[in-house]
């Protein structure tokens, strides 16, 4: 793709677009920028662009802008609804991810990794069998690092390990990973989405190029996934751990894949979900042939990662659990299923839209009380509350005093807010971070 002296827009100026500007500005690009944010949050950023030749549109986004453009790249979360987009759409223009454009200039092998819960220990856990066996891996895109950050310098790896979010795989066009994976697909998002049907989509357009070169690894146990099969071109391995099938298999103790027995009585990874993931990581990397033992001893050591059912520590001698990554209903109802009940829920955030129905029946077994937080505990409270008692809290420190006033010996404290932190924090990190100093301290 030739970019020099091609008009490009840059939405949104967040990490990911500093970088993508970064690399468009190497390539002779002519740019122009547009961020919703008011100026004075994004001052620093502006004068630092101006003097390249970057024209930065802020606190607002304009039809004249976007109509400018012959290609426009969206930050991940820039919403594909957005008046402006559609105008763009409308005219021919030209609409992608970061993703996208990045894939354009790489030819490192990629395993893509996407699902509404689980990309991220599943990507990990790959990417470090992967360096076991010697590869040279990298791991980024929706964690850490922004693909367009190693786009020109690709080639210093072996294989590129993508996690990918319905943001970023909504904007692509070419893009095709050589190894994708699906591991569930479940209602998120919908502050973004239109619908559930367009957060579907846009997930499952992740094989969408592939070949019959290519592989596709999908969870044989979700419904919404299975409808897309015969869409699907390339490869097709199944994981399933309820029923047999011809591909990835789970028999209470061990998970077996090609003839090879994967025990998992050592691993630190707790929960059925994380069977799953480590079924989908076991296929992946087999399919590239990594050495069925070297699997093995990283499943065993692999250390479970930070804010996802994370034991940390006691309160009043009772366990306490932080889970702040699960910011949707079905990431939390993993969440109940793994710890032991009488459960103490804390939960609660920015809400996203999407019902917190299926976690009724779960509350309703193992939770014996709800200390509720932010913009969603009134609609958390109607959807749940019926049976259990619950409690608002103005801060998560006020959630946790209620908490320990409340606690009785049997219990077990599960803060997992089924919910975004945007309302209160700036990340889950930063909020799965104040949970486990206010725990420490209070």
């Amino acid at each position: 793709m030739e970019l020099k002296g091609r008009k490009i827009l840059v939405v949104g100026l967040g990490k990911t677009g500093r970088h993508t500007l970064n690399f468009l500005l190497k390539k002779g690009a002519v740019l122009k920028v547009s961020d919703s944010s008011p100026i004075d949050k994004i001052e620093e950023i502006i004068k630092e662009l101006q003097p390249k030749g970057v024209e930065v549109e802020a606190g607002t986004h304009t039809d004249e802008t976007f109509l400018w453009a012959q290609t426009i790249v969206l930050s991940p979360g820039v919403p594909f609804s957005i008046p402006q987009v559609k105008k763009a759409i409308a005219q021919g223009i030209e609409v992608i991810s970061e993703v996208e454009l990045a894939w354009r200039f790489i030819d490192t092998p990629i395993i893509a990794i996407t699902g509404s819960n689980g990309k991220t220990t599943t990507s990990t856990l790959i990417a470090g069998i992967l360096e076991r066996n010697g590869k040279r891996v990298f791991l980024g895109a929706n964690i850490g690092t922004p693909l367009i950050q190693i786009a020109e310098d690709s080639d210093k790896f072996d294989i590129l390990v993508l996690e990918l979010s319905s943001f970023q795989l909504q904007g692509i066009k070419d893009f095709k990973p050589h190894i994708a994976l699906v591991l569930n697909i479940s209602p998120n998002h919908l502050d973004h989405h239109e619908s559930f049907d367009e957060y579907v989509e846009s997930k499952m357009k992740i094989y969408s190029n592939q070949s019959e070169d290519d592989w596709f690894i999908y969870n044989n146990d979700d419904e919404v996934i299975k409808k897309y099969l015969p869409k699907v071109n390339s490869q097709k391995v199944p994981f399933s751990k309820d029923s047999a099938t011809e591909g990835v298999t789970y028999n209470g103790s061990h998970i077996t894949f090609r003839g090879h027995n994967y025990d998992i009585g050592s691993t630190k990874l707790l929960g059925i979900h994380n069977i799953e993931n480590m079924m989908a990581a076991i296929a992946g990397t087999a399919i590239l042939d990594c050495d069925p033992a070297l699997i093995q001893e990283e499943i065993n050591s692999f250390e479970p990662l930070e804010h996802r059912n994370e034991y940390v520590g006691e309160l009043s001698g009772v366990k306490v659990y932080n889970d702040s990554k699960s910011t949707s209903p079905a990431a939390t109802l993993r969440a109940l299923e793994s710890i032991p009940s009488p459960i103490i829920l804390i939960a609660g955030g920015k809400d996203k839209g999407v019902s917190f129905e299926p976690l009724k029946k779960l509350v309703d077994e193992k939770v014996r009380l709800m200390i509720l937080i932010g913009e969603s505990k009134q609609r958390i409270k109607a959807e749940l509350g019926e049976k259990v008692p619950s409690e608002f809290a103005d801060s998560l420190r006020e959630a946790l005093q209620i908490t320990k006033n409340n606690i009785q010996a049997e219990d077990t404290i599960l803060f997992s807010p089924a919910c975004s932190s945007f309302d209160m924090f700036n990340s889950y990190e930063d909020r799965g971070m104040k949970f486990k100093e206010i725990v420490k301290n209070i």
